[in-house]
C-alpha cells in the first residue's frame, strides 16, 4: 500500500514539474501579469494531495498537526525575469542552500540568475523582524497598532485571540486624543492615513519557533472587510473587522494599558523617537526581561532607526533627550544612554561615529512591557 502511495506521488510530482515547467518556459519579460493557469493550479493540488496521503501512510501516530496546504485556484504573477526565476526557485527546493556566513538562503537557478533571501544581521529571523517592520512602517503606525491592540484589550480582553471587533478609523483617532472637527468628524487625510496603517500593518507576518526545531509564520493582525467611503453628511469613513495574531496578542497582555497610552500622547513627527525606541523597548522589556543592557546599534536596528549620514552629535542628543522623556514619563523607568570610557575624547576628535556604536542602553527592574 505505501508503496503505491510512493509511485503515485512522485508520478503526480513529476506531472507538477512538467505542468509548470511548460507554463514557465511560456513567460518573456514583459511588465504585463498572467494568471497561472487552471491546470498547473490543478497539477500541484493533485501533487500535494498525494504527497499527503504517502507521508500519513508512512507513519503510525502523527507525530504533529500537519498543514492543511491547498495550491490557489488563481495566481497573479509578474512577467517580469526577476520574478520568473523567484517564482522558479520556490518549485525547487532541492537548489537552495545557506551561504558561507550562514546569512542568507541560496538558489542557483541558472548559471546568470540567482535567488537570495537575507537574514537581518542583528535580529535575526525571529518575532524581533514584525517589531521592525511594525517601526519600520512609521512612528503613525506604530501608534495606530498600539491603539488596535489597546482597544481590542479593553473590549474583549480575556476572549480568544481570534475574536473580532469592528471598529471605524474614527474610533483609534479618539482613542488618540485627536480632535475631532467642528462638524464633529475627523479630517479626511486622517482617516485615510488609518485605513493606510491597517493595510501595512496586515500585511506584516511574525516569525516565531514552534515546538520542534521548525518556524513558522502568523498574521501580526488578521484584517477583515476593510471598507472606505463617505457618510451622509460626507465625512470620510473607514471601517474595518480585526483581531490580534496569536503572537502579538501574547504581547499585548499584561501590560499595555500601562505603556500604550504613553506612548499614544507623543507627536508622531516632532516625537517620532519617543514612539519608536519607547514601543521597542517595551516590548524588548516584556520577552527578555533578564536583559537590562542592550547595544545601541541593537536598539536602532529594532527600531528602524537608521543612523544619519552627518550631523552624529545632534543625532546623538536627539536619542539622548528621547531616553530621558521615556524615563520621565514612567513608559520605560530608569532608561538611559550609557557612553563609552573616554567618550569625550571620541566626541572632540570627530568619531562620533564610533562612539555611537559602543554606547549602550540601560534600563532598571522592574520595566512596563508590551508583552
Amino acid at each position: 500500500m505505501v508503496d503505491k502511495l510512493k509511485e503515485e506521488a512522485l508520478a503526480a510530482e513529476a506531472a507538477a514539474q512538467d505542468a509548470f515547467a511548460a507554463f514557465y518556459s511560456s513567460l518573456t519579460g514583459g511588465e504585463d501579469q498572467n494568471a497561472l493557469p487552471p491546470e498547473v493550479t490543478q497539477a500541484l493540488t493533485r501533487w500535494v494531495e498525494a504527497r499527503k496521503r504517502w507521508e500519513l501512510a508512512q507513519e503510525k501516530t502523527p507525530t504533529a498537526p500537519r498543514l492543511g496546504l491547498k495550491p490557489p485556484d488563481a495566481v497573479l504573477l509578474p512577467n517580469a525575469l526577476p520574478a520568473r526565476d523567484a517564482l522558479a526557485a520556490l518549485f525547487a527546493p532541492n537548489l537552495w542552500q545557506t551561504d558561507p556566513a550562514g546569512r542568507a538562503l541560496v538558489a542557483q537557478v541558472s548559471s546568470a540568475a540567482q535567488v537570495r533571501v537575507e537574514f537581518d544581521e542583528v535580529l535575526g529571523f525571529g518575532p524581533e523582524q514584525a517589531i521592525r517592520q511594525i517601526a519600520r512602517s512609521g512612528p503613525a503606525a506604530a501608534q495606530t497598532f498600539m491603539a488596535l491592540a489597546s482597544l481590542w484589550m479593553e473590549r474583549l480582553g480575556g476572549q480568544p485571540h481570534e475574536t473580532y471587533l469592528t471598529l471605524a478609523a474614527s474610533d483609534l483617532l479618539r482613542f488618540q486624543g485627536k480632535k475631532a472637527t467642528p462638524k464633529g468628524g475627523y479630517h479626511r487625510d486622517d482617516v485615510l492615513a488609518k485605513g493606510r496603517d491597517l493595510y501595512l500593518l496586515s500585511r506584516i507576518t511574525v516569525p516565531h519557533v514552534t515546538g520542534g526545531a521548525g518556524m513558522a509564520l502568523g498574521r501580526l493582525l488578521s484584517l477583515e472587510a476593510l471598507e472606505a467611503g463617505q457618510d451622509g453628511g460626507e465625512q470620510s469613513i473607514v471601517r474595518f473587522r480585526y483581531h490580534l495574531g496569536q503572537e502579538a496578542h501574547s504581547w499585548m497582555q499584561e501590560s499595555v494599558a500601562q505603556v500604550a497610552p504613553r506612548l499614544l500622547g507623543y507627536h508622531p513627527v516632532r516625537q517620532k523617537y519617543q514612539i519608536l525606541l519607547g514601543f521597542c523597548l517595551a516590548w524588548h522589556a516584556g520577552n527578555h526581561p533578564d536583559e537590562t543592557t542592550l547595544s545601541l546599534p541593537r536598539l536602532l536596528e529594532l527600531a528602524a532607526i537608521p543612523m544619519p549620514e552627518k550631523r552624529l552629535s545632534e543625532f546623538l542628543t536627539s536619542l539622548e533627550d528621547a531616553l530621558a522623556d521615556l524615563a520621565h514619563d514612567g513608559i520605560v523607568p530608569g532608561v538611559k544612554l550609557v557612553k563609552p570610557s573616554g567618550w569625550h575624547e571620541l566626541l572632540a576628535t570627530r568619531q562620533t561615529r564610533t562612539l555611537l556604536q559602543q554606547c549602550q542602553i540601560q534600563t532598571e527592574k522592574p520595566r512596563p512591557a508590551l508583552g
